[in-house]
C-alpha cells in the first residue's frame, strides 16, 4: 500500500453536508473531511446512512455493532463537540483508497478513524485507531 503524507487543513464544524461521496476522480480531500465528520455525528448517534456502505461492509456492520459503538463513542466524547478534521494520511491499494482522518475536538483531543472507499465512493470499512485526549 502507498501512504502520502498529508498537511490539509482543517476543516470546520459548519459545513454542508454531502448526501454521497463524489467519485474517487472527482473526491477532494475537503470531500473526505466532511463525509468523516457526517459519519463520526452519525455514529455517535447510533444512526447510520447504509447507503453511503459498500455491500459487503453493510452486511458485515450489524445494528449491535453500530449501538455498541454508538455508545464508546458517546461514553469518550470529551465533553465537547468536534470541532474539525483533518486528513493525516492516504493511499491506495488496488481499487481501494485509504483515509487516516483525525477527528479535533476544542481541547486538543483528538479521535483518529481509518476510512476506507472502493471505486464507487461506498464505505468499505471503518476502524477507529484511537480516542486521545490529555
Amino acid at each position: 500500500m502507498q501512504w502520502a503524507k498529508n498537511g490539509s487543513r482543517q476543516n470546520s464544524m459548519q459545513v454542508t453536508p454531502l448526501t454521497a461521496l463524489p467519485t474517487a476522480e472527482a473526491r477532494t480531500e475537503e470531500h473526505v473531511n466532511i463525509f468523516a465528520l457526517q459519519w463520526f455525528s452519525q455514529m455517535r448517534a447510533g444512526e447510520i446512512d447504509r447507503s453511503h456502505l459498500s455491500s459487503d461492509y453493510s452486511a458485515h456492520l450489524t445494528d449491535g455493532a453500530v449501538r455498541k459503538m454508538a455508545e464508546y463513542l458517546r461514553a469518550h466524547d470529551f465533553g465537547a463537540e468536534p470541532i474539525g478534521t483533518q486528513i493525516m494520511r492516504r493511499g491506495t491499494n488496488g481499487d481501494q483508497a485509504f483515509y487516516l482522518v483525525k477527528i479535533l475536538y476544542p481541547r486538543g483531543d483528538a479521535a483518529s478513524l481509518l476510512f476506507g472507499f472502493n471505486t464507487a465512493s461506498k464505505i468499505t470499512g471503518v476502524t477507529l485507531i484511537s480516542m486521545a485526549g490529555d
